[in-house]
């Protein structure tokens, strides 16, 4: 019997990444590569278990994590509104897409500094570069699932006298979830970068603060360590979301 399509796609992936590890390990070891340059990918593994061992490691990861979260659940309602507010005018969005294409676009690293004059070094400033990345991004893709329901649906809702809190339930809701997840997955990947990089300047806390003291102290076995934490960490998100995002599209389209 054939392989699944989708199977056959992971089964790839699979096998290029381990030919891509197993090559860096034989490179090191091989060609005798300075592991101040680029460590053993063995190395790196043993570093990396140490830092999950590490009391002060975890300490970093729980603020960073807390950080995420917070701008994650505070950006993502104020997407969402604002992303239905404008998506339920037409006009309004048709002015508005633009630019807020061109918001997404611009490097947001760019304006860190100026984060860093208006709110400072704590918290709240981690918290805020994080909504700002969630914002635009989810905002757009909110925008867009709400042009994608038929507005003659809505149209015929109203005239069967459905009120406004039926017909967001029934009809916006269901039609807008499965964007709304996908748009949400990559609002959260968007949001750790936002919050690492908002770390590595000016901060005392987090991984974004120890991977950018690593890089200064040329400690790659816990640089390298760090980053394929992080990659592990947002894959298994990203693979999670796409689950989620899968069902409930099945589910969307056998209840059509």
């Amino acid at each position: 019997m054939a392989m699944p399509q989708q199977l056959q796609a992971r089964a790839v992936q699979l096998a290029a990444l381990l030919l891509f590890l197993g090559a860096w390990e034989l490179t090191c070891r091989l060609a005798k590569i300075d592991p101040h340059v680029l460590p053993a990918l063995s190395s790196v593994l043993v570093t990396l278990v140490e830092l999950l061992g590490s009391a002060s490691f975890l300490g970093h990861a729980g603020v960073t994590l807390s950080r995420v979260v917070i701008a994650f659940l505070i950006g993502t309602p104020l997407a969402i509104l604002a992303g239905f507010f404008v998506g339920e005018r037409s006009a309004l969005s048709r002015r508005l897409g633009p630019l807020l294409n061109l918001l997404v676009a611009i490097p947001q690293s760019m304006l860190l500094p100026m984060f860093i004059l208006l709110f400072g070094v704590a918290n709240v400033q981690k918290v805020v570069f994080g909504v700002t990345h969630i914002f635009f991004v989810l905002m757009l893709t909110t925008i867009a699932a709400v042009l994608s329901v038929p507005a003659n649906l809505v149209l015929a809702a109203r005239s069967f006298g459905a009120n406004s809190a039926q017909i967001y339930r029934e009809i916006y809701l269901p039609a807008m979830l499965p964007l709304l997840v996908a748009g949400m997955r990559m609002a959260m990947i968007f949001d750790v970068v936002g919050i690492l990089l908002a770390e590595m300047y000016a901060s005392q806390s987090g991984i974004g603060f120890l991977m950018m003291r690593w890089g200064e102290d040329y400690k790659m076995n816990q640089l390298i360590a760090g980053v394929l934490l992080i990659a592990v960490v947002t894959i298994a998100f990203n693979e999670l979301m796409r689950a989620l995002e899968s069902r409930i599209s099945a589910n969307s389209g056998s209840t059509a």
